[in-house]
């Protein structure tokens, strides 16, 4: 018997939820599209978020999950007692319900909750505002003096999308980002029927970019290594190419390691931001106030609208329900000073209790989907071993766990996601609790084969 309890009305994660002009993903979406599920006509090398969206919709309902699904249910609590799982949530009609499991495995992901500015005075702001994740396609921005606070990843894929549209456009920048040219060209017609024909053209497309991401991108992400420098040179390259401005490139050039935030390729964003009618502020926002918003300087912006692109609570998904374990003890709890797992799907003292895309299970330099297909083949064999062995709990020990977390960060040292500097790859204390710090073919084959010494059986 499987459930899957979904929060919103069908399928799609992140390309459901993210809608804003321009969205779009910033790995090349041959390769980040399931290995068994192989699309060959993408219409361009980095796919729209709408695009992704219908594929993921089409391969839910050719797998036969769609049935499977209780669409706009919300989880609140799940608790492990007399070796089982309640889990409690709230269905589509407003009722409060629960049901018992075997195993629970969360699918939720580490980023889907919105990010919002430490500042005073959010609620202050008597104009439109919103958040990129959650954007509001019913404000016109026609002639309206807008904002955008941040200048990451959605930033830079929505403000040539808007430019052309206000009246006047300021980007708030409280850190500069590498960037790279995306040369996200569309596939011609022909390109498109030859994949068609020939799906092989597009399997050896998807294996040239991995090779490429694993033995050329990744090995950059060392500090102080050859390709770091290289990379380097090129990103610094790039923008001196684009940006003809002294002073706006100084405001956008980085003074840390290429790849200690994001690097974000993008396509006609640097040449939006020398536009007349838009602006590059790179001081921090101090508040919000009721006509717009006033900077570190002390420097008051009027706006009619304001967009946040401020990013996500990475594993903020405690916020909304709570997950407690064998000994009382939540999730919560564990997480409080150190976010960590075991193998990046489990976590000591919660038998039975998986995830996908857990701690350190995010990538810098290659595609996430390939992490996730590789965490589903091992919870998969953990739970084929459990039916054949008759074991009823399996739960890591929290020794393995800890050799497991002292691994990661052993291997996290000496590279650029351990840099100087803020990210939300890492917590307040500096430790790194999103990224897996060595190639993705290393992650796949350590799960191929659950070592079950390393739990705790009954």
């Amino acid at each position: 018997n499987l459930v899957i309890y979904e929060k919103a009305d069908r399928v799609g994660g992140t390309w459901r939820e993210n809608t804003y002009p321009g969205v779009s993903c910033d790995v090349p979406t041959h390769l980040y599209s399931f290995s068994f599920a192989q699309k060959s006509d993408w219409p361009r090398l980095y796919a729209g978020g709408a695009d992704i969206q219908a594929y993921l919709e089409d391969v839910s309902e050719k797998s036969g999950i769609i049935p499977l699904c209780h669409f706009q249910t919300k989880i609140t609590r799940a608790t492990y007692q007399n070796d089982e799982w309640v889990v409690c949530f709230t269905d589509a009609s407003g009722n409060n319900k629960k049901e018992k499991f075997d195993y629970v495995i969360s699918g939720l992901g580490g980023l889907h909750s919105p990010a919002y500015p430490n500042v005073q005075g959010l609620e202050e702001f008597q104009g439109a505002s919103f958040h990129t994740a959650k954007w509001d396609h019913s404000v016109d921005l026609t002639g309206k003096n807008v904002a955008i606070i941040g200048n990451a990843a959605s930033a830079v894929q929505a403000v040539p999308e808007i430019d052309d549209k206000v009246a006047s456009l300021t980007v708030f920048q409280r850190t500069p980002n590498w960037m790279m040219d995306r040369q996200n060209k569309e596939y011609s017609g022909k390109a498109l029927k030859l994949m068609r024909w020939l799906p092989i053209i597009s399997l050896l497309k998807r294996l040239r970019i991995f090779l490429w991401a694993e033995f050329v991108f990744h090995p950059a992400f060392r500090e102080n290594s050859l390709m770091q420098k290289f990379a380097r040179m090129r990103a610094k390259a790039y923008l001196r190419q684009e940006v003809k401005d002294p002073e706006l490139l100084k405001k956008l050039m980085p003074d840390y390691s290429v790849g200690c935030k994001r690097v974000l390729f993008v396509d006609s964003y640097l040449q939006s931001l020398q536009k007349d009618h838009v602006k590059l502020v790179d001081r921090a926002v101090k508040a919000i106030t009721k006509d717009g918003i006033l900077d570190a300087e002390n420097y008051n912006h009027n706006f009619d609208v304001i967009i946040y692109a401020t990013g996500f609570n990475p594993f903020n998904i405690l916020s909304s329900m709570e997950v407690k374990g064998a000994e009382g003890v939540t999730l919560a709890d564990c997480w409080q000073d150190n976010i960590q797992s075991h193998k990046t799907v489990a976590v000591s003292g919660f038998p039975n209790f998986f995830m996908l895309l857990g701690p350190n299970s995010a990538l810098g330099h290659n595609s996430v989907i390939l992490m996730i297909e590789a965490q589903v083949n091992y919870i998969v064999k953990c739970l084929k071993k459990m039916r054949k062995n008759g074991w009823t709990s399996l739960d890591p020990k929290s020794v393995s766990q800890d050799k497991f977390n002292n691994f990661i960060q052993k291997r996290l040292k000496g590279t650029v996601w351990q840099g100087s500097c803020s990210s939300w790859y890492k917590d307040g204390d500096g430790q790194n609790f999103t990224i897996w710090p060595l190639s993705a073919t290393r992650y796949m084959l350590s799960m191929r084969k659950p070592d079950f010494s390393e739990y705790n059986v009954k």
